[in-house]
């Protein structure tokens, strides 16, 4: 069944390309369904024809075959309009001939020729072509009966089968054309839905950068300006350098996260997943908050084993385990401790970051990682952007991994990150 449906496929998509529209795409599929639906009846028809001695009607029949294979050999060659063309034009001629020669109910198939035509086609002057076409021929064929002589009536029993025929193929032809209506409808609203969450990724970004960035820019305006003052009267303070550092560092922070946000919602930009080992990872991390470390005096233990590692892109991990761990050490209080471990299970790997800090309640733990927090404060009063951690959420499912939090108010958070051991 697998072999025939294949088969099948390659037919029906005989010259279609990538780059083509939607709508492009099957409308060339239904002329390659149609000539090869009229194919093999009509080489049937023909060999039945010689043999009832019908030599007319076979050489309709034939001439039809032809006609049909030639629509495909167009279609290969990528000319679609000549295919198209031939295929209503050989077709309607073909069916009036045996309607009015044999009466065989081919003026059914004349409509479902005019059928086709409005649905391969958007020119309405060729609608209205097949249309007076159509009309003419069947009011020949009705009111001036014995206009032609009838060469040979066919038996009852093959008109009742075209004309079955024709009205199966008016509704296949119509509910195909509905199928691609509804699914341009369902990619319409698919797109809708992006459009209105890019436009709210914007929104949020456009908020965040009127309000946390623009705001400690200001600030750290202010803090050049005194800084200035204090060098002109030989009067440095280690506070204000303290303070001026941290507040470059974290609009460094701040400004890396709305970019690797922005780069990892354009899609169609894969970034493959390769083994990671954790530890030095995050001995990287925590060397790089050295200086935040020691400010609030903390102490960080770090218990995994050196063999530990993951699946996924190492930019994304080490962008998730950077924000966890400055969260973490942003909430905690001073002289507090963080721990820093992980676990493993058959397709995850999980690695927990534990504070003793100011903790989250319920309901904030809920929506933490799918909105935008508002500006947030740590413990002495570090800044944050509220962007990192919807971040992390977006990276954590790019690499097909799992996130958790367990948090009691005024007592810690354990922040968990699930990534593959081995690929999933």
């Amino acid at each position: 069944m697998n072999y025939i449906r294949r088969y099948w496929n390659i037919l029906t998509n005989i010259g279609t390309r990538p780059d083509m529209s939607y709508v492009e795409v099957k409308r060339i599929q239904m002329v390659n369904l149609i000539a090869i639906l009229c194919l093999l009846p009509t080489l049937c028809f023909f060999a039945i024809n010689i043999i009832d001695h019908r030599y007319l009607l076979s050489t309709i029949n034939l001439s039809n075959t032809i006609c049909s294979i030639t629509v495909l050999l167009l279609q290969y060659d990528f000319k679609h309009n000549f295919a198209k063309a031939m295929l209503l034009i050989s077709n309607f001629i073909f069916f009036f001939l045996g309607a009015i020669l044999f009466k065989n109910g081919g003026e059914y198939f004349l409509l479902c020729t005019l059928i086709a035509s409005m649905l391969l086609y958007d020119n309405r002057r060729i609608h209205i072509i097949f249309c007076l076409a159509t009309a003419v021929s069947i009011s020949l064929f009705y009111l001036f009966p014995t206009i032609v002589p009838v060469a040979q009536h066919v038996p009852k029993l093959r008109l009742i089968f075209n004309i079955s025929n024709a009205l199966a193929f008016i509704v296949i032809a119509v509910n195909f054309f509905l199928q691609i209506i509804y699914n341009n409808t369902e990619k319409i609203e698919e797109q809708r839905r992006k459009l209105e969450s890019i436009n709210r990724d914007k929104e949020k970004i456009f908020s965040i950068v009127a309000h946390d960035i623009k705001s400690p820019l200001a600030s750290l305006e202010a803090l050049v300006l005194m800084l200035r003052d204090q060098i002109l009267n030989n009067n440095i303070s280690k506070e204000y350098i303290q303070q001026l550092y941290q507040q470059i560092v974290h609009q460094n922070q701040a400004l890396d996260d709305f970019l690797q946000w922005g780069s990892s919602s354009m899609r169609g930009i894969t970034s493959p997943a390769a083994l990671v080992v954790v530890k030095p990872l995050i001995h990287d991390i925590v060397t790089l908050f050295a200086d935040q470390i020691q400010t609030k005096e903390l102490r960080v233990e770090i218990d995994i084993p050196e063999e530990t590692h993951i699946l996924a892109n190492k930019d994304h991990a080490a962008i998730i385990l950077r924000n966890l761990i400055s969260n973490a050490i942003k909430f905690s209080y001073v002289a507090g401790k963080i721990s820093i471990y992980c676990s493993k299970d058959q397709a995850y790997t999980h690695i927990h970051i534990q504070d003793e800090g100011i903790g989250i309640t319920p309901s904030k733990s809920a929506l933490l990682f799918n909105v935008v927090q508002h500006k947030s404060f740590g413990t002495e009063d570090e800044p944050g952007s509220g962007l990192g951690l919807v971040l992390c959420k977006d990276l954590i499912e790019r690499n097909k991994g799992l996130v958790h939090i367990q948090s009691i108010p005024h007592k810690g958070s354990i922040f968990t990150v699930g990534l593959p051991t081995y690929l999933l």
